[in-house]
């Protein structure tokens, strides 16, 4: 797995730089646009998570290097896996530049509160704000690849392109059918919120959500070595 990562992490060096300009220059016109400087951290994460994870697929299938790679001493368990942790490491590095940008943005209001941009890009951080953005961007960014990963790993990205729209098609009526039967949430659903604002809640409600994306992360990366050791190519 280490080294499958790390095949990644040279095939992904070459874009990173250009990636990590792009990324900033479009979170900042995002967080302008919608006066949402936290979404600073979700916008990092989604773009770094999405940007390196279809990137890499789409070099796997333009040069060859699926059957490549089968040449190599790596089990195909091996490959997947490396797969899965490469993409949450992107994830983890959209997250941590997303904090890095708005504590930078902080830093400068608290320097030069008078100039508008800065300081209304820095308006309302707080670190509760700052953990729920960062569990907001690890469920946001890895939520797609607990689909898309397995049909990779089966199809190819090719062919996986094609059934991951209408995975989520088939998942958005029946959602939008249970809110429309659901009626008026329950008191309870009030209660909860209003306890996820604490301090305590904050934390708790943050750690619960990771936990769960992590654990349905493995469920999905076991799911797709079962698809990959059965793929023919």
């Amino acid at each position: 797995m280490k080294t499958m990562v790390m095949f990644d992490l040279l095939t992904a060096w070459g874009f990173m730089k250009q990636q990590v300009v792009v990324s900033i220059v479009v979170a900042l016109v995002f967080a302008g646009a919608t006066d949402m400087p936290l979404g600073l951290i979700p916008c990092l994460a989604l773009m770094f998570a999405y940007s390196v994870g279809f990137t890499l697929a789409a070099y796997d299938e333009r040069n060859d290097w699926e059957k490549l790679r089968l040449t190599l001493p790596l089990s195909r368990a091996d490959i997947v896996r490396g797969r899965y942790a490469t993409f949450a490491l992107a994830t983890l590095a959209g997250i941590a530049l997303g904090c890095a940008l708005t504590a930078v943005l902080w830093a400068l209001a608290q320097v030069a509160p008078t100039i508008p941009v800065v300081s209304s890009l820095a308006a309302g951080v707080s670190w509760q704000i700052v953990v729920a953005m960062v569990a907001v961007s690890v469920v946001g960014a890895l939520v797609l690849w607990l689909v898309a990963l397995p049909l990779i790993a089966r199809f190819g990205m090719t062919k996986a392109v094609r059934f991951l729209p209408l995975a989520f098609v088939a998942v958005l009526p029946i959602a939008t059918v249970l809110m429309q039967q659901a009626g008026p949430p329950p008191a309870f659903v009030a209660d909860f919120v209003a306890w996820m604002v604490t301090p305590v809640g904050t934390v708790v409600a943050s750690l619960a959500a990771v936990a769960v994306m992590a654990a349905l992360f493995a469920l999905s990366g076991a799911l797709a070595v079962r698809l990959y050791e059965k793929r023919e190519f």
